[in-house]
């Protein structure tokens, strides 16, 4: 059964690929081959604990996101009464659904502590470097022959009609950018270790993959991804190579001085900024800040009405077409273009304290297990520390940590970084 199990995941991590294209309809629902997949590997694996091994493991992390779990059900179950039958069928689907994304930490966990020869550590990582290489292939396909969403008529479906930027199979730049900063992370980290070790093989494989998906980044001109890869490069850097210091730098510098589009795009972003910090009341914002500012404020709203329990998971779209902010069939109306004011504006407080305190245990059991060493788990570890850095950074400005397909590769993470 855990050949069954460890197929399953190595198809999990690969189904992102599919993005956008392929949706499932069942019981009048769109789902992702994603949220079918994982119940099904929570059956298969509950029926391979019953069968094989009754031990309990949760790990370290696996406490802190069995209090969010609480925390979560205890809010679905406050709010309910303020639902009507339609909302509460829907919130309670939504709220199953990210559980089990959460969940995928705890299994991941669960089978790397049994698994003895880390074979399937080693699965994990090929079908995430796999996926990673796949999007960026299929992002240079759809940016030479499907460049152009306006032509293609997608604004009718609820997307944004980006031109010229790199979406690959997820329709987004911002969220390909983000994940494409965590995975850098992991393969610029794993790079280092093997240039390190003398395995002259795999260190050009993976800068080869690295490279490409620096181009495919560059290419979403996405602002919060390339502010993502910054901050991941800075904490790779700091932990385990000053030189990637000089040469991230060297690059992002050349990257901004040989295109006038990006140089257009971080002069809006300073200079919205200095509106919005009061420096010049008189500088304009720029349309994609200033969507990005109202997405702010009406989260903020939510948050200011029902700060300590929020409005309930996967209520945002109706609480902003009901306040007559948004259309609920747009894709901008699930959630603000923050994932902390997101879950603040859903679950309230307690909920969005208790998803960040994951983090924070996260991160202290990552550091205890880096510390000065340079085996494979050091370098592993600083990739997985690193790609979250640039990810916390990232959702500051777009929904990225409740993003149901970068979700597959984060909570599979955690439960690799709490691995024994």
């Amino acid at each position: 059964m855990k050949k069954v199990l460890y197929f399953l995941f190595a198809l999990l991590l690969l189904a992102p690929v599919t993005g956008e294209l392929w949706r499932i309809s069942l019981l009048g629902l769109a789902f992702l081959p994603g949220d079918l997949l994982i119940p099904t590997i929570f059956i298969v694996w509950s029926l391979d604990k019953i069968h094989s091994d009754r031990k309990i493991r949760i790990g370290k992390i696996g406490k802190a996101i069995f209090v969010f779990l609480v925390v979560l059900l205890m809010g679905y179950f406050l709010n309910m009464l303020r639902f009507d039958s339609r909302q509460m069928i829907g919130s309670i689907v939504a709220v199953g659904r990210l559980g089990m994304y959460v969940i995928l930490a705890g299994m991941t966990f669960d089978l790397l502590d049994r698994d003895k020869g880390n074979h399937f550590r080693k699965l994990l990582i090929v079908s995430m470097i796999a996926s990673m290489v796949l999007l960026i292939i299929l992002g240079f396909l759809q940016l030479k022959y499907f460049g152009d969403f306006f032509e293609l008529g997608m604004q009718l479906q609820g997307w944004d009609p980006h031109i010229g930027r790199l979406l690959s199979t997820w329709f987004d730049p911002n969220f390909i950018g983000g994940y494409l900063a965590f995975m850098l992370s992991i393969t610029i980290a794993l790079g280092l270790y093997f240039r390190h070790h003398q395995n002259r093989r795999l260190f050009l494989v993976l800068s080869a993959i690295s490279v490409a998906g620096l181009i495919a980044l560059y290419l979403t001109y996405s602002r919060s991804a390339i502010l993502a890869l910054v901050a991941s490069l800075g904490i790779l850097a700091l932990m385990k190579s000053r030189k990637l210091l000089v040469i991230s730098a060297v690059v992002i510098v050349m990257g901004f001085a040989v295109s006038p589009r990006v140089q257009d795009r971080f002069m809006d972003l300073w200079g919205t900024a200095r509106v919005v910090f009061g420096i010049d009341i008189q500088q304009t914002i720029d349309p994609t800040a200033q969507l990005r500012l109202y997405s702010w404020q009406f989260a903020q709203e939510m948050i200011s009405e029902y700060p300590l329990l929020g409005v309930g998971y996967n209520r945002y779209a109706y609480e902003i077409n009901y306040r007559g902010h948004g259309l609920l069939d747009s894709h901008a109306s699930t959630g603000s273009d923050s994932s902390i004011l997101t879950l603040w504006a859903t679950t309230g407080l307690f909920g969005m304290l208790s998803f960040l305190f994951i983090g924070v245990v996260a991160t202290m059991t990552a550091l205890r297990r880096i510390g000065n060493k340079a085996d494979f788990d050091s370098y592993l570890q600083t990739g997985f520390l690193a790609g979250f850095g640039g990810v916390m950074v990232h959702s500051i400005f777009v929904n990225s940590l409740l993003y149901a397909l970068m979700m597959v590769y984060l909570w599979i993470s955690i439960g690799m970084m709490d691995q024994r």
